[in-house]
């Protein structure tokens, strides 16, 4: 997951302090008071308690990616089955998501679920003539800031305005030839970097578990290993039958967030600098022993066809990077004078081994060229709930 867009709502854990001063400032200005020589003086009004959230931000999002890939899907797919050997394919990715950002007084959550529709050459279930496939996924991560929960800035530095601990996971379907399911659990440590906007590092431990049809018994195409031996989940070359399950290893990653005003240009143009990039390493096949049996003997080196091979190779997952890089225009404040309400955006999509998939295999270098590297500009637009 494309997370693009998920983690940049301007905000962060070196936040609360700043809230908190804030909603101190505004409780202390609306508190003030009248003298005269011929009145009595008025009793201040209490002073207006903090809310649990300092910051809540809900919003919804549509974007545009032109030029999308999915890894191993053929160029024709939309119209041959199996699509045609060796050539590239490329299509529209229409996004939908909806956010939710929250600051509090220990840390922040954010909330984050997208579906998409892809064009007709990325067909469903990799029927040809269908429409494309869909998908559905969400990201969810909470951070608790080591300052807030020590109520001190034992954790700044000359590097650092806060340190924090942050949990979360991804979970995400679809309904493309694979037909996969994805389950995955992050956790580690969150850096607040001492420079201007807000600058972001975080240093996790991933583990993720999926189902798919890769490597299943059936009609020709992404994924399998013996056509001929029958349909979805059939025996295969070893005479199992391959459950689709993967178990990935535990692997490391590395994620980061910029967010920078551009103070520079007038105030008339507001216009901020995102830029978000995760980096994640190799986590292996994923497959068991059992699966590898059903793979047939090839999986281990034997005689057995090539293409068990071929699939076995093409399971092995390299290290993964995505990045993208927007200019978001708070276009709410240039047209209606209504900051921080409606958003539009224009920026770049990177995604080089997609899904960890090596884009050096050879499913992903001559069957399907291209389609583990995702290159693509993009727009959208965000309009948030006030």
């Amino acid at each position: 997951m494309n997370w693009q867009g998920a983690v940049v709502k301007k905000f962060s854990p070196k936040l609360n302090a700043k809230a908190v001063a804030l909603a101190a400032l505004v409780s202390v200005s609306a508190g003030g008071f009248a003298l005269a020589a011929d009145m009595p003086m008025k009793a201040p009004p209490p002073p207006k308690a903090v809310p649990f959230f300092f910051v809540n931000d809900t919003s919804v999002s549509f974007t545009w990616f032109p030029t999308a890939t999915n890894p191993g899907v053929d160029g024709s797919s939309g119209s041959v089955a199996g699509g045609v050997f060796g050539q590239k394919n490329t299509f529209s990715r229409y996004s939908g998501s909806i956010d939710h950002f929250d600051v509090w007084e220990y840390g922040t959550n954010l909330i984050h679920v997208e579906a998409n529709q892809y064009g007709p050459q990325d067909p469903n279930g990799g029927i040809p003539g269908t429409v494309g496939h869909r998908e559905l996924f969400a990201i969810a991560r909470s951070t608790l800031g080591f300052n807030e929960l020590t109520h001190s800035k034992m954790f700044a530095s000359p590097l650092f305005t806060d340190i924090g601990l942050t949990v979360g996971g991804n979970f995400g379907i679809n309904d493309d030839f694979l037909a996969s399911d994805t389950t995955v659990g992050v956790y580690g440590l969150s850096f607040n970097l001492n420079l201007p906007g807000t600058v972001i590092f975080g240093i996790f431990a991933d583990k993720e578990f999926s189902h798919s049809s890769f490597a299943s018994c059936g009609n020709l195409g992404f994924g399998v290993a013996n056509p001929a031996a029958g349909v979805g989940g059939g025996p295969c070359v070893g005479g199992g039958a391959f459950s689709g399950d993967r178990d990935f290893e535990w692997t490391w990653k590395v994620e980061g967030v910029v967010t920078e005003p551009l103070k520079f240009l007038p105030e008339s143009l507001p216009v901020t600098f995102i830029d978000l990039i995760g980096v994640e390493g190799p986590k292996g096949t994923g497959i068991s022993n059992a699966n590898l049996i059903a793979l047939g003997p090839s999986a281990a080196g034997g005689p057995g066809p090539a293409t068990a091979q071929n699939q076995l190779n093409d399971a092995e997952t390299k290290v993964e990077v995505r990045n993208t890089a927007e200019l978001r225009f708070d276009t709410g404040k240039m047209f209606w004078g209504k900051p921080g309400i409606w958003d539009s955006y224009v920026g770049y999509l990177y995604w080089y081994n997609k899904f960890g998939t090596d884009h050096n295999a050879i499913l992903f270098s001559q069957a399907s060229p291209g389609s583990s590297v995702e290159s693509s500009v993009y727009v959208g637009t965000t309009y948030h709930f006030k």
